[in-house]
């Protein structure tokens, strides 16, 4: 079920969000509570037109897509250049316009050049998105970009383990609704680890910056450990950066390892660390 049908069945009424916060913050003032974590709703629907500079903003330190704190699709709505007809006839997944959803290649590159177009944001999970045409508005089913299903390893999907044929499959048999379902996994771990660092920051003294240092370690090395030699790209979690000399504030890249939680735990000082196996 899309979100939109989620939504009306949970909701029959609008909420003012901002007045309930307001009276929940006074009362929290008058007994001494303290401010609980803003949640987003994640079935609330976002769905909106942008301009280039609004794509921008988008991109998330989680490398994802990010609008209202909420997971989005996005995709270039205006094809007024073409009809229906031969929109459809420009032949398999591969030659028709992207469904995004991560700081993929292709956008980080749109980026740096400039060449941004209008896109429609949404968060909802129809399979089926609305493009303008020459004849007018038709809703027509998107196939994702690779490189944000390589980016998210959806249904495992890989540039360098998984086949040609197989990544072709993964595209056909999209999914919007397991996507997102996946899309709000990634974002929560994250934000957990944020919280996580942000802690350590305070009790242990990771730098502020350690969130997109250990991000960008774990990339370089593929989501790969490299003690033990396995890919992670599926459950990123699993994944450690490992300081060689054991000082948090020393982020040089040769004092800077990826491993996974079982092998960083076999490292010296780190025998106190949990071995996840899930």
């Amino acid at each position: 079920m899309n979100p939109a049908g989620r939504l009306g069945k949970r909701m029959k009424f609008h909420i003012d969000d901002s007045e309930i916060s307001k009276r929940l913050q006074s009362i929290r003032e008058a007994v001494g509570a303290q401010k609980a974590e803003f949640r987003p709703n994640r079935f609330q629907i976002v769905d909106v037109v942008i301009n280039a500079d609004e794509v921008k903003e988008l991109f998330s330190p989680s490398g994802l897509l990010i609008r209202e704190g909420r997971p989005v699709f996005a995709y270039i709505r205006d094809h007024t250049e073409r009809t229906l007809s031969e929109w459809n006839e420009l032949g398999g997944p591969e030659k028709k316009r992207k469904l995004h959803f991560a700081v993929c290649k292709t956008l980080v590159e749109m980026k740096e050049t400039g060449h941004f177009e209008r896109y429609r944001v949404t968060n909802v999970t129809s399979n089926r998105y609305e493009l303008d045409t020459r004849e007018g508005k038709h809703k027509v089913p998107l196939y994702p970009c690779q490189n944000c299903l390589n980016e998210v390893g959806y249904h495992s999907f890989s540039y360098k383990h998984t086949t040609r044929e197989k990544r072709r499959e993964i595209v056909r048999e999209f999914n919007s609704q397991e996507a997102m379902d996946l899309l709000w996994q990634r974002f929560e771990l994250f934000e957990k680890e944020v919280q996580d660092l942000q802690s350590a920051h305070v009790s242990t003294g990771y730098p502020r910056n350690w969130c997109s240092v250990a991000r960008a370690v774990k990339q370089q090395a593929g989501w790969k450990c490299v003690s033990c030699g396995v890919l992670l790209e599926g459950t990123r979690h699993l994944l450690d950066v490992h300081h060689v000399n054991g000082d948090k504030r020393d982020n040089r890249d040769d004092n800077l390892r990826c491993l996974c939680k079982e092998c960083h735990q076999k490292e010296h000082t780190h025998y106190h660390m949990l071995n996840f196996n899930s």
